[in-house]
């Protein structure tokens, strides 16, 4: 079985995406038909690995743009495993997952919420950057997207700890300890 040298195929990717200084939106048809070309031989339960690794071997200049043309792709692929290949671009690339999440969004509207949350929850995400590109992206799915995300727990990306265990005891358990009823 023939294996494809990911690094190589990295490269050419991301030769295509240094053309343009607007990374976010410089992902092309091409750039896409070729991220599509690549992921297209990968079984699908290996899809979101693969998508996350072709991000992170992409150099820093270009890495949104890769991010958003192979997140484009996978949804073409396989639109069933959209969601973990953003949150797997995400862990790879935590500054794209904007990206990532704004160019998944885009092909699949009606998931923009779920994609935006997906990505967002990954520690070292910023949420509000995420909210911001995918709504950008989806303008008309932005109450979703908000709704979305404020359910979600995002407590890693924001910055926030969880709380610490209750120690608190309730009346009950209490007044049992004392009677030996509950």
């Amino acid at each position: 079985m023939k294996t494809c040298n990911s690094f190589g195929v990295a490269t050419l990717l991301v030769g295509l995406c240094v053309l343009s200084d607007n990374v976010a939106v410089a992902q092309t048809a091409q750039q896409i038909s070729v991220a599509k070309d690549i992921l297209a031989k990968v079984p699908a339960s290996d899809l979101s690995a693969k998508a996350a690794q072709l991000v992170a071997d992409a150099p820093a200049k270009g890495k949104a743009a890769v991010a958003a043309a192979v997140a484009q792709a996978v949804v073409s692929i396989n639109s069933d495993v959209t969601l973990a290949a953003v949150a797997a671009i995400a862990l790879k690339a935590p500054a794209v997952a904007p990206a990532a999440a704004a160019a998944a969004a885009s092909k699949l509207p009606n998931s923009a919420g779920a994609i935006a949350a997906a990505a967002a929850r990954v520690p070292g995400v910023k949420a509000d950057d995420v909210r911001s590109a995918v709504i950008a992206a989806v303008p008309a799915q932005a109450e979703q997207i908000v709704s979305a995300m404020s359910r979600a727990k995002l407590s890693s990306s924001l910055g926030l700890t969880p709380a610490a265990p209750s120690v608190a005891r309730s009346d009950a358990s209490i007044d049992s300890e004392n009677r030996g009823v509950l």
